[in-house]
């Protein structure tokens, strides 16, 4: 008797606690859905550029903030979004991915799988600029065979943007190097639709993403705010999604053709 008391006890328990998890806030459509939409006739790129977590009486309330890519006559232009109520599923989706383009359209096809900002587009495209040759460092060893050190120098040769428009130089130029190797990684995740995120750098650090030291540094606010709601995100993953809309928690994703 005294066990079926107590597992009716910590049933009650259980219930009450999951009574007081605010669900998530309502969406009918992804906003970046309507984005696809509105651009249906440009090439673009969705780069999420903040995320943030607020409550409502009784509601959790899932944003993100978007920077809109387009070229128009050889030059990038950017275009800012406010904040923008998500599900709760696809926050979580993105949570990694900030910074990164996580809707591309280019070309006529479109792909919702997360990259780092111009690899699917611009990076390793003649239409935009060149691998140049980086200077090797005089210390080092000059004895291995050829073929092995063309293919060193091959992978070690740096993307250079040849577009004089300033937003290009910023996005995909000035902003970080990218080397010959590490779009080679890119291509063989690309291949099999998931998502790039460059190297483990350690303590579960990575090239590019939320988790990248680049991000930290370019934007810190969201790292600080981050910090100060912390139970906010320890606990978003628990709550109880109300929203009409799923989009799902994969990293990888498909890509086709987009009508005009």
């Amino acid at each position: 008797m005294k066990k079926v008391l107590f597992i009716i006890t910590v049933c009650v328990l259980i219930a009450a606690c999951g009574d007081n998890v605010k669900p998530a806030k309502e969406v009918s459509i992804e906003p970046t859905e309507a984005i696809i939409e509105n651009y249906k006739d440009n090439d673009f790129s969705i780069v999420l550029d903040d995320m943030q977590i607020e409550e409502e009486a009784n509601l959790m309330v899932y944003q993100q903030k978007y920077k809109i890519l387009t070229v128009e006559e050889d030059s990038l232009h950017v275009k800012s979004t406010p904040w923008k109520t998500v599900s709760q599923n696809y926050f979580t989706k993105h949570e990694n991915d900030l910074g990164m383009e996580i809707i591309s359209k280019h070309d006529n096809k479109l792909s919702r799988v997360a990259q780092p900002v111009g690899f699917g587009w611009a990076v390793g495209n003649e239409k935009h600029g060149e691998w140049e040759a980086v200077p090797q460092d005089s210390t080092s060893t000059t004895t291995t065979a050829t073929n092995t050190t063309n293919n060193s120098n091959n992978n070690h040769r740096r993307w250079r943007t040849n577009n004089s428009s300033f937003f290009f130089w910023y996005w995909l130029g000035t902003r970080r190097n990218t080397y010959r190797n590490d779009y080679n990684g890119y291509q063989t995740s690309a291949a099999r639709g998931a998502s790039y995120y460059g190297r483990n750098t350690g303590s579960g650090s990575y090239d590019y993403g939320t988790r990248s030291s680049h991000q930290k540094t370019t934007r810190s606010s969201f790292f600080t705010r981050k910090t100060t709601n912390a139970s906010r995100w320890s606990n978003h993953k628990t709550s109880r999604s109300s929203s009409r809309y799923s989009s799902g928690s994969s990293t990888r994703s498909r890509s086709g053709g987009f009508g005009k």
